[in-house]
């Protein structure tokens, strides 16, 4: 199969006072390259960063990344994953890791793509201890019904919890959403 991947980092990162995109790891390498080239490592054929808020800004500090515009990243995540899905081009099954779900595991991202090529389901989502991670992984069937979505009351987790198969992983990482400098602080790549 030729997995895809995503990163979503379109937000305002208002709570985190500058663009979580740009957020310098320790490598010094902006946070939205480190997570592409996480996916790529994991198998993505191609990765696609989607950017929204201060669009030209951060796209010229990540040259070396694939980016897409979402026009309407305020409406939510849903946009996003639509806008990036259709920046991708032939793929089989598609990675979503959000920019601010940091710490996942090359392994888990590697695990989840290798139990949907196993068992062909319309959506992984890796859980932790029961709870819903913020990765998942989207079949190309599902990629499709979802770019054609209408956005305005369409919800990611609402269409994963009726489609995707739970996927039990032991990475804490998963349920990560960093927002604030503090809880920058505190991370660990």
């Amino acid at each position: 199969m030729k997995h895809a991947g995503i990163v979503l980092a379109a937000g305002a990162s208002t709570r985190m006072g500058r663009p979580k995109a740009l957020l310098p790891t320790p490598a010094g390498i902006p946070l939205a390259r480190f997570q592409a080239g996480l996916l790529a490592t994991a198998g993505c054929a191609e990765v696609v960063v989607v950017l929204g808020s201060d669009f030209e800004f951060i796209r010229k500090r990540l040259p070396h990344c694939a980016t897409t515009r979402n026009l309407q990243w305020e409406t939510g995540r849903f946009s996003s994953v639509q806008a990036g899905l259709r920046a991708l081009h032939a793929f089989d099954g598609c990675l979503i890791l959000p920019v601010d779900t940091v710490g996942v595991s090359l392994r888990t991202l590697q695990a989840t793509r290798e139990f949907a090529e196993r068992n062909k389901p319309a959506a992984v989502r890796p859980t932790f201890n029961g709870s819903d991670g913020k990765i998942a992984w989207i079949s190309k069937e599902l990629a499709d019904e979802i770019t054609g979505a209408e956005t305005a009351d369409t919800r990611l987790d609402a269409i994963l919890r009726e489609k995707a198969i739970r996927f039990p992983v032991d990475d804490p990482a998963i349920l990560n959403n960093v927002n604030t400098p503090e809880e920058w602080k505190n991370v660990k790549l």
